[in-house]
């Protein structure tokens, strides 16, 4: 071969290699990247919902813990990275366990579906759509904070920052656990429709499927909640 056509080969190549690879990295921020950044979002806003609501019933002694997958591994992965730090930064681990947690929901799902033999759908939408049905307990979110701002009538900005912080405390509401509990209810059905919907997991499956992914969910969440802490302790403690 003329040592030119080689060259006009090799270059054709390498431009093709590139060409899939870019087509690769497009599918992938459009399955992936593109809908986890609304999830994410999402996730943060049940996380400063729920930060509310166990602020106020005395971090969940008063309380129930929510009767939906997600938000029960994100109290399981914050208590394995618990830090002995500022409130603040503490606040901000709170919130960052949420989307996480969403996340091991359906990394859990999915490894558990290919064990089974059945192709698991696109992470990114499917973490999407499970974000989608927890909206219900981000729900109260503002409403929580404008009470915990509540000072002799009128809001307080300072006062919402003190009880969040845990610098104040606000006594629960009588309607406040069944309020977070019917909507977790809610959610919990919504998150099953989604697996629903997503998965298309036969009925003789679906019964293993899905309390293996919770088992799993539950494992994962101790190991990235301890592997997570040890060396935030040792930097921040």
């Amino acid at each position: 071969m003329h040592p030119a056509d080689a060259i006009i080969k090799n270059s054709a190549l390498s431009i093709s290699r590139a060409c899939r690879m870019l087509i690769f990295v497009q599918n992938r921020w459009q399955t992936c990247l593109v809908p986890s950044a609304p999830a994410v979002a999402l996730w943060l806003a049940v996380g400063f919902s729920l930060g509310w609501y166990y602020t106020f019933t005395y971090y969940g002694v008063q309380g129930w813990p929510m009767p939906s997958i997600e938000p029960c591994a994100a109290l399981i992965l914050y208590y394995f990275s618990v830090l002995n730090v500022d409130t603040e930064l503490q606040a901000i681990h709170w919130m960052l366990v949420f989307p996480a947690a969403g996340a091991l929901w359906v990394a859990a799902l999915s490894w558990v579906a290919r064990r089974l033999g059945m192709a698991p759908p696109a992470f990114g939408r499917t973490y999407l759509r499970f974000a989608w049905a927890a909206l219900p307990l981000a729900l109260p979110g503002p409403i929580m904070a404008y009470l915990a701002g509540q000072m002799d009538g009128r809001f307080v900005w300072q006062r919402m920052i003190n009880v969040a912080l845990r610098r104040g405390n606000v006594s629960p509401w009588p309607w406040l656990t069944p309020l977070y509990v019917g909507l977790g209810l809610l959610a919990l059905s919504l998150s099953l429709y989604v697996y629903r919907v997503s998965f298309r997991t036969p009925a003789g499956k679906a019964w293993v499927h899905y309390p293996v992914s919770a088992i799993l969910l539950t494992l994962l969440s101790c190991l990235t909640g301890a592997a997570i802490g040890l060396p935030l302790r040792l930097l921040l403690e």
